[in-house]
């Protein structure tokens, strides 16, 4: 199998990286994340323009075809560049649901706007009590004259703040099913929180939500299982974006330690801070491998998707927080600044961590997968498809 990215691979790579670096440098986040709303349309806008909001739709329902490989490289890109815009929890997330779940009309309604940049997206699905047990919902779905009526709690919804439009679960004569649900329905309250890391959710709260019965998304499928491969794809991307948080604070410290002098010469001169970097990029480098084969995992069946999201995911979680340790140490006190995006990145990687599915949960997840026999002695790679 040849892993080396294509010429065309590359090119997207490297305008991903640079449009970001050119329009949304750190001090542009943080007047975006300081402004009412945490978010920039303009930006968004031109994301369309480019491209990335249609990359990984089908051609059939507008969009580009892109591959896995090609998300997780503008994942790798937003990373570096601590984007707030709702890429993952619109387009990956609650877009790809859509994709797999709605009907024609649905999809050309909702991935229509979605691609355009005028509409976005979120998924509501986990609960407080939820964890990481994806059918504990406590939300019902009852059917009413017209279609259905839900009620329930939604906390912490990703994209949330900047959503239009809310799939929501909730049970229905006891199988978990997802709703279309307009941002401003009756009887639906959205109350905005900001996260560690600068980002934003909302917390949802549904009172007797009215919705037709066209709402209904995936009258017919395994709504529950499609809701896992949903994650597992938000998962692989997320684990991307480490890879790009974690290169850029590698970057930043030797960058740092070549300029910062003390006892006469850089600290980079210093064997043992040497070693200390060195390990660092080690890391990285594991943590590519990891997030590579749980994109190529994507496709592949349950069990070896599972292994290679949930497994990559553990790793990741622990060799970016050695990473991210050791940059803020490297640096010094100027680590903590806010004039330096350093601890903007660390915080990042942290929310990661805790984001669908904490280090714990997906440690927990991989090895009761690979106690089936079959499981461990297959293939870890699979061909891009």
């Amino acid at each position: 199998m040849d892993l080396n990215y294509s010429d065309e691979q590359l090119l997207l790579k490297e305008s991903a990286e640079r449009f970001l670096k050119d329009r949304y440098d750190f001090e542009k986040r943080g007047k975006i994340i300081a402004s009412e709303t945490s978010f920039d349309a303009g930006i968004w806008s031109e994301m369309a323009d480019l491209g990335w909001l249609a990359l990984p739709f089908a051609e059939e329902n507008g969009g580009l075809g892109g591959r896995a490989v090609e998300i997780s490289l503008i994942m790798e890109a937003i990373g570096r560049a601590l984007m707030v815009e709702p890429y993952l929890a619109s387009i990956i997330l609650a877009g790809g649901l859509v994709e797999k779940l709605g009907s024609e009309e649905q999809r050309a309604e909702i991935l229509g706007g979605l691609i355009a940049g005028t509409s976005r997206p979120a998924l509501a699905h986990t609960e407080r009590q939820t964890g990481f047990d994806l059918d504990n919902i406590a939300a019902t779905a009852t059917k009413s004259v017209d279609g259905y009526t839900i009620s329930g709690e939604k906390p912490l919804v990703p994209g949330g703040s900047f959503a239009d439009i809310f799939l929501v679960s909730a049970t229905l004569d006891g199988t978990v099913k997802l709703f279309v649900v307009p941002a401003d329905s009756a009887g639906l309250t959205s109350t905005q929180v900001k996260l560690v890391d600068g980002s934003r959710a909302s917390d949802l709260v549904l009172d007797n939500v009215p919705v037709l019965a066209s709402a209904l998304l995936g009258a017919a499928a395994d709504t529950l299982a499609e809701i896992e491969a949903a994650y597992d794809r938000a998962n692989a991307a997320l684990a991307s974006e480490a890879v790009g948080i974690m290169d850029a604070l590698m970057d930043a410290t030797v960058a740092y330690t070549k300029e910062r002098v003390q006892f006469g010469k850089p600290l980079a001169a210093f064997q043992a801070l040497q070693h200390r970097m060195a390990e660092m990029a080690v890391k990285c480098q594991e943590a590519r491998g990891s997030a590579l084969l749980a994109t190529l995992s994507l496709d592949a069946p349950r069990p070896t998707r599972v292994r290679g999201v949930s497994g990559a995911r553990a790793k990741i979680g622990k060799v970016s927080r050695s990473v991210a340790q050791e940059a803020i140490q490297l640096h010094g006190a100027m680590g903590f600044s806010e004039e330096m995006p350093v601890g903007a990145w660390f915080r990042r990687l942290y929310a990661i961590e805790n984001t669908f599915g904490t280090t714990a949960d997906h440690l927990k997840r991989y090895g009761e997968i690979i106690r089936d026999p079959a499981v461990l002695s297959g293939s870890l790679l699979r061909e891009p498809v």
